[in-house]
């Protein structure tokens, strides 16, 4: 036998444990014994208590006097709703007033308002506004759910009026619950969610019954917000002339290409108000287009709700059904003229009409351009009818003026003595002139000329005055009405003026009855010095000279007076025409 080498158990361990890695931590053999720990002894203090004051009655002092609010609300507006709201605010101003220890702070009311969003309570928030200025130390409601229908608002006020300096206590009667017990934080909290599911259960019920009062076409219309109509105690919708009148107007002027921004523009121009009392925009008369109700049919669910707490709404795309009944009530206009104004707003095309300037007729009244009419550059066309209306209105007013003042010269009529001849009449002073005006196809041109005249103004007004068919031309201000941009400084204004006025072009050419394919036609103008203004007439044009080759009528006339003067067989034969020498045949 080989020998044996016996080896200890401290050298097997570490021949097993060799080749494995040695741990991180030191390894113990035997678990340590654990001390016992020390026992301190407790040192006693005698300790001082100081009663709390704030809040607090002591022995012989009166209670301190709370300022007490109370909040009502309902949610519409029916009969039997005000009668609960003014029953609630009754009660508080009796209740408040006779408990004793209480000072009224007043009653804070909301009628008609939705309990599920805080932002349109206007008494609720200004209550609460308040609170935090220290004007209330206790509000008083009936209940949660008068208080706030939803959960996040009504939670969200109770932390914020306790949080204050001085807390604001909220006292739910028919809970019998205070907002300043700490107990019922939980049992508030599970109260307003209740309440906010009540609300939810109360909305879906009354889409419901109104979505089957729609079914049925028993529907009331309401038309509160609805030009042009009113509902009769039977629930009828009945039309409102003067009011029909403006949607008339509306449909006849878009059909015949008024752009609804300018119609909206005329409307307020006019004083008019929308049905809300406001002013009119171009929304508000495509609205008007795009009602059905004006042609007697009626299209129910065109919006839905979906929030029941914010009450936000959005366009019936096809998320529910819709109903729609023809012919319901009396039309305002015809079906035939609606299904017009619907062609035009379906195609792009109207969208790209130009928003033209409201074209308003305003003639001068006094000294040497009474009755003229001055004309915007933007405007496309004026009529002669509107134009010659518009200056008659002045003319009256003088011939009015020129007949009294007649009448009196009739009854103080003084011997005729030679002094006195003609002294009614007002001579104007009139100076000579060099301006031309040019109509041509496209534009009016003025020569250098009338630059010089009026002084080389910046900006002018163009007017005319279409009963005695003259154009006059005035400078102004760059911010006067109807201003044109016209001349340069005089160093750099080398040239003649054109300026593009549609509407002056187009009246000018027919009062002056030219074709508008004629050829350019000029007018001299009259300077009148004092007044800065030179006047053009229509009924006297210039034919300009023309310089270019004889027409065989002149040439036949030249030849007969050549043989006139002349003999045939004299030398003297008529001048060869000028032209290329003729070549030597031979």
């Amino acid at each position: 036998m080989g020998d044996v080498k016996i080896i200890s158990a401290d050298e097997v361990d570490a021949s097993l444990l060799s080749d494995t890695p040695k741990p991180q931590n030191r390894v113990l053999a035997v678990r340590k014994a654990k001390k016992k720990k020390k026992t301190a002894s407790r040192k006693e203090f005698d300790v001082t208590i100081i009663p709390a004051t704030k809040g607090v009655t002591g022995p012989g002092e009166e209670p301190p006097v709370k300022r007490v609010a109370a909040y009502c609300r309902v949610s519409t507006d029916e009969d039997a709703q005000a009668t609960s709201y003014e029953l609630q605010v009754q009660h508080y101003t009796e209740y408040i007033s006779t408990h004793e220890g209480w000072v009224f702070a007043g009653i804070y009311a909301d009628e008609g308002i939705s309990g599920t969003q805080v932002k349109h309570r206007e008494q609720f928030k200004k209550m609460i506004e308040d609170c935090k200025n220290g004007q209330i130390d206790l509000v008083i409601t009936k209940s949660i759910s008068r208080f706030a229908r939803n959960a996040v608002d009504c939670i969200t006020t109770i932390r914020d009026l306790k949080a204050l300096k001085s807390p604001v206590e909220i006292f739910f009667e028919k809970e019998r619950l205070s907002s300043l017990d700490e107990k019922m934080d939980m049992f508030l909290g599970m109260m307003a969610s209740f309440a906010q599911e009540e609300s939810r259960s109360i909305s879906a019920n009354i889409r419901w019954a109104i979505r089957n009062r729609m079914k049925n076409g028993t529907q009331k219309i309401v038309t509160a917000s609805l030009l042009g109509y009113d509902t009769d105690e039977d629930g009828n919708m009945v039309i409102i002339e003067n009011e029909a009148e403006i949607v008339r107007t509306i449909y006849k002027s878009f059909i015949q290409g008024v752009h609804p921004k300018l119609i909206a523009t005329r409307l307020n121009g006019f004083g008019m108000k929308t049905v809300l009392g406001n002013q009119w925009s171009s929304n508000a008369v495509q609205n008007i287009l795009r009602n059905e109700k004006y042609c007697g049919d009626v299209l129910m669910q065109k919006t839905i709700t979906i929030d029941y707490l914010t009450h936000a709404t959005k366009i019936n795309e096809g998320e529910a059904e819709q109903y729609y009944i023809a012919d319901h009530h009396d039309p305002i206009v015809s079906r035939d003229t609606w299904d017009k104004a619907q062609d035009l707003l379906d195609k792009a095309q109207w969208r790209h009409w130009k928003k033209r300037k409201q074209m308003r007729l305003i003639p001068v009244r006094s000294g040497i351009l009474a009755g003229f009419i001055s004309i915007d550059k933007s405007w496309e066309t004026v009529s002669i009818t509107r134009l010659i209306s518009a200056t008659g209105k002045i003319e009256r007013h003088q011939t009015h003026k020129q007949i009294s003042t007649n009448n009196e010269r009739e009854e103080n009529k003084m011997p005729e003595k030679p002094i006195l001849k003609g002294f009614e009449v007002v001579e104007l002073e009139v100076g000579k002139s060099d301006s031309v005006m040019t109509l041509t196809s496209k534009n009016l041109k003025f020569n250098k000329a009338t630059a010089v005249e009026l002084g080389y103004p910046a900006y002018v007004r163009m007017l005319i005055d279409a009963t005695t068919r003259r154009v006059a031309i005035e400078p102004c201000n760059e911010n006067s009405k109807c201003a044109v941009p016209f001349s340069k400084n005089p160093k750099a204004q080398t040239y003649s003026v054109v300026l593009k006025i549609p509407a002056l072009l187009t009246a000018a050419r027919k009062l002056a009855e030219i074709d508008e394919l004629s050829d350019a036609v000029s007018f001299k103008g009259m300077l009148y010095p004092e007044d800065k203004v030179v006047i053009f007439d229509l009924s006297q044009p210039v034919v300009p000279k023309r310089r270019g080759k004889k027409t065989a009528t002149q040439e036949e006339a030249s030849e007969e007076t050549y043989a006139l003067l002349g003999d045939s067989s004299s030398t003297s034969a008529p001048k060869r025409k000028r032209g290329r020498p003729r070549k030597n045949p031979l």
